[in-house]
């Protein structure tokens, strides 16, 4: 009652000021009587504190997205130490309309400017009030009231509605139990005549009709139906299939003011449009599965929010008037329809995506055809349809971007949603030869296409990449830089916000390619600026690799192949049955190959092919044929060259080994040459010819020698300046698999060239010929015909190797085989 009596003075002194009423005046107590009735009302909204707190906690991961973490902080903190009451969702609510830009115009300097709070005033106690007012007067106890506390409140019935309010002593403390007592003076009882018409025209509408007449409705109540239609209410009007939440007209109803047929026509158009609403709420009330697919339904809860809002907004203009309008129906359908057209539009795009056949469905359907219509509505200058599809596009995006995100920096899959990535592991347990290539693996659709949303596929590839990336630095031992530091990502670009400020500042730019230009610049924040690329971890161990295979396999010093191939042939001398001993074999190549810098010498193995019995009797160089040399090539490697075994090195150095050998054998004649006469014309006709051939089969040999390190050097060359110049693995692969290529093609060792190397190693098992019969040459011992059938079967294979090289290197283009062809013009002398 104190409370009400407060209440009542304050209001006496506010008439008194604003009218200069005296309190004897007739007119005071009407006055005064209204104005406590409207301080007492407590009927009106209140303030949604949930919302305010959603609000809040959107200012504060602004703050984050705009760096400004100080202020975020700060915020939080003050949120969480501000006093709980009935009164602060108003206050804060207040404070967020009164915000403007405050990430631009607040410092958290000014909080140390704040002053401390003002301690509360002390409470009022018993010592100080009997001290001013000493309780020693006689009559003080005479008339007292009955208070909250009485003794008689256990068995005595306090009926406020009935009784009168005294002017005795009023209670002076306010405890909990006080709160029922003071309830009944702030009840204020609704006035019954308000909702008269409301309720006779739900009545008329609830009555049943005839099925052949037509019930008279006003405008009014009509509008009144279809708002409550169109914010998926029961209505009396309209009918609501269950099952489909498709809307349909009930009764058939007339207006006084318009025809039947406009009234008819206008009801049907408001079905269509309730019958897509509730379509939506449908479509935002069902469970999704896909992340992405949950923040657009987000984002469109919050667009059909907007729309309640509007529709409300109509409904209050009718339901609580500020001037007049003119109630008409036909206006409220060309209202609604404008407002509704966004909605609309939605409807159709998400039936057409749910019309769609599953097997060929792709998961992104939705947002390929959001994307689509943000085109199209940007190009017609539809600004609702834009701004109401474009936020449920970017806010599935930025959804979408997340894992995306985890990918391109530390290379993790995402574990819950992965089914829809575009990469996935194909293989868990791979070989480090093959991770690169073999691990990863992009989905596709079974159209061909990537799994990923159409406005992304340009970025696949390069996100792809990234991702591999990422893990193959891992298993490299090194750390990404982004790791390093705990980069999260700015996806603040990607706001619908940020977004719509971009097409204020360039409207004649298109959609797509704003949102091309976005994605791109994201992506190059995603690529580290320093730090230890892939590139650079392999291009060293790359080079080094290179230099290595030149020495092993290609003969890049010739002592050192020569060291090999002398024993290797003195074995084969001695010992034709045990000679392939793949032990005794790998320690020769490993003393002598191995030897320099740079070269690893236990990598280097030798073995016999496979499956392949060695037959003693065989052909020296035939037999060569059967050894093969390897070298063991680091992880990091292989997955540039794709394989462990690098056959074109091995059948080249098999090729080079035959020429030293054969060499060889003929370097051996060269003492029983100078025992012979210094004339060659006194020599007999049959050995003049072996001589000849000797001396051409040297310079065969030699020229063929030639070619291989001349080819060597210059391909190696090139292959290191492309590898320096590569952007990344599949780059480095792809120049390797070309030097492979080519290595193999101008070494006459690629399967097209089998005729011409045939004919090669024809020539070379002729030394080995000559080199046997040389003995009985210099005895006399064969006959001239012997001799002159190795001098005419070089010739052949000379013509056919010269003539096949040159066709080769003219239908090619391979200048190096040219070059072979032209030295191989003058028959060695």
């Amino acid at each position: 009652m104190a409370h009400a009596t407060t209440i009542a003075e304050l209001t006496e002194g506010l008439i008194g000021s604003a009218t200069n009423i005296p309190k004897d005046h007739s007119l005071f107590e009407s006055l005064k009587d209204r104005a406590v009735k409207q301080l007492r009302d407590t009927s009106r909204g209140r303030t949604n504190p949930f919302e305010v707190n959603e609000r809040f906690s959107g200012l504060i991961e602004k703050f984050g997205v705009l760096n400004r973490d100080d202020l975020g902080e700060a915020l939080e903190s003050s949120l969480d130490l501000l006093p709980k009451t009935r009164w602060t969702p108003e206050f804060l609510s207040l404070l967020l309309q009164l915000t403007d830009r405050p990430w631009e115009h607040s410092r958290t300097e000014d909080l140390g400017q704040l002053t401390s709070p003002l301690t509360p005033p002390a409470e009022l106690t018993w010592e100080e009030i009997v001290a001013d007012d000493p309780l020693t007067e006689d009559d003080i106890w005479n008339d007292v009231e009955r208070g909250y506390h009485s003794s008689g409140d256990d068995v005595a019935v306090d009926d406020h509605s009935h009784s009168e309010p005294t002017t005795s002593t009023q209670a002076t403390s306010c405890n909990d139990g006080d709160f029922a007592a003071l309830a009944p003076l702030h009840v204020v009882l609704p006035d019954a005549n308000l909702l008269n018409e409301v309720r006779s025209a739900r009545q008329a509408l609830s009555k049943d009709g005839s099925s052949n007449g037509m019930e008279v409705q006003s405008e009014l109540t009509l509008i009144r139906e279809v708002l409550s239609m169109l914010h998926g209410l029961p209505t009396y009007v309209f009918d609501v299939d269950p099952v489909n939440r498709a809307v349909g007209i009930t009764k058939r109803i007339t207006s006084i003011t318009a025809s039947d047929i406009v009234v008819h026509d206008v009801l049907v158009q408001f079905a269509e449009v309730g019958t897509r609403l509730n379509f939506v709420r449908q479509w935002l009330l069902g469970k999704q599965s896909k992340a992405h697919l949950q923040s657009v339904q987000a984002a469109l809860q919050q667009s059909m929010t907007l729309l309640d809002s509007q529709l409300m907004d109509l409904e209050r203009r009718y339901a609580q008037p500020q001037y007049d309008y003119i109630v008409s129906l036909v206006d409220v359908r060309r209202y609604v329809e404008d407002l509704a057209r966004p909605m609309i539009r939605l409807s159709e795009i998400i039936a057409s995506e749910a019309s769609s056949g599953v097997v060929e469905k792709s998961p992104f359907a939705l947002l390929d055809l959001l994307y689509e219509e943000s085109c199209i509505a940007q190009m017609v200058g539809d600004d609702q349809l834009l701004a109401l599809i474009a936020r449920a596009l970017l806010a599935g995006l930025r959804t979408y971007l997340r894992p995306v995100l985890s990918w391109s920096i530390s290379g993790t899959l995402p574990s819950g949603d992965g089914e829809d990535f575009f990469a996935h592991e194909r293989q868990t347990d791979c070989d480090l030869g093959e991770v690169w290539h073999e691990q990863f693996a992009l989905r596709l659709l079974p159209d061909g296409r990537v799994c990923t949303p159409g406005m992304m596929r340009p970025f696949v590839e390069q996100l792809y990449t990234m991702g591999k990336s990422r893990t193959f630095i891992k298993l490299l031992g090194q750390r990404s830089e982004y790791e390093t530091v705990g980069f999260t990502g700015d996806l603040g670009t990607l706001d619908f916000v940020s977004f719509t400020r971009c097409l204020d500042t360039s409207p004649l730019l298109p959609f797509d390619q704003l949102l091309r230009a976005t994605l791109t610049d994201w992506m190059a924040t995603l690529s580290p600026t320093t730090g230890i690329s892939v590139q650079t971890l392999l291009i060293d161990g790359l080079l080094r690799t290179m230099n290595t295979l030149d020495y092993v396999f290609l003969g890049r010093d010739g002592m050192l192949l020569q060291a090999f191939a002398e024993p290797l042939f003195d074995r084969m001398r001695r010992l034709p049955k045990t000679w392939d001993d793949s032990f005794l074999l790998t320690r020769l190549a490993q003393s002598t190959l191995g030897t320099t810098p740079g070269v690893d010498a236990h990598c280097i193995n030798v073995g016999i092919t496979s499956g392949s019995k060695i037959i003693s009797t065989a052909p020296l160089l035939q037999q060569l044929g059967h050894l093969e040399l390897t070298y063991a090539i680091s992880w990091p490697v292989q997955n540039v060259t794709r394989s462990k075994d690098l056959l074109t090195y091995t059948a080249a150095f098999t090729l080079l080994l035959q020429v030293e050998v054969a060499a060889h054998l003929l370097r051996s004649q060269l003492f029983d040459i100078r025992k012979l006469e210094s004339g060659c014309r006194s020599l007999a006709p049959v050995l003049q010819m072996a001589l000849r051939l000797r001396t051409r089969l040297l310079w065969f040999l030699g020229t063929l020698r030639a070619h291989i390190a001349t080819t060597a050097a210059t391909l190696s060359h090139e292959l290191s300046v492309r590898l320096q110049a590569a952007e990344g693995i599949d780059a480095m692969g792809e120049i390797w698999t070309n030097h492979d290529k080519r290595l193999k093609s101008c070494l006459l060792l690629s399967t097209g060239m089998t005729p011409i190397r045939s004919a090669i190693a024809g020539i070379l098992a002729l030394c080995e010929s000559l080199a046997d019969a040389w003995p009985l040459l210099l005895n006399g011992a064969t006959a001239s015909q012997a001799a002159m059938g190795m001098s005419e079967n070089f010739n052949k294979s000379l013509s056919f190797v010269s003539a096949g090289l040159r066709g080769v290197g003219r239908a090619g283009g391979e200048p190096m085989l040219e070059a072979l062809a032209e030295s191989l013009q003058y028959h060695g002398g």
